[in-house]
């Protein structure tokens, strides 16, 4: 996990990534290598996730915006450029429930 606290705002973020790397089959040369999610002072995740990916085995520096409720990526315009819309769009819902199960095993731990 990541902490980052925003002084301007006073806020506090925590990062944390979920391991992807061969859990959503996608493309050669693409690779989707995790889900990043945005925990807001304790709270969350957000209803937002990043997902981090490589081209050709180099890590990208930016990744995809996903909504989690909706397993639906966001478009923008490098998915777009990329033609990768409708791939992205097909395995979104995989990864939201990914993302899901493991809130849930979080809870069963705390329970």
């Amino acid at each position: 996990m990541k902490h980052i606290v925003d002084n301007v705002n006073n806020l506090k973020i925590t990062f944390k990534t979920l391991d992807l790397a061969g859990r959503v089959p996608f493309t050669d040369s693409i690779e989707l290598l995790g889900v990043e999610l945005q925990y807001h002072e304790g709270r969350g995740p957000l209803f937002m996730g990043r997902v981090r990916y490589a081209i050709n085995g180099v890590k990208q520096k930016e990744g995809f915006p996903l909504d989690l409720h909706k397993g639906a990526f966001i478009p923008t315009v490098r998915i777009q450029e990329a033609g990768l819309e409708d791939k992205l769009q097909a395995v979104g819902p995989d990864i939201a429930r990914i993302v899901y199960e493991d809130l849930a095993a979080q809870r069963r731990a705390l329970s």
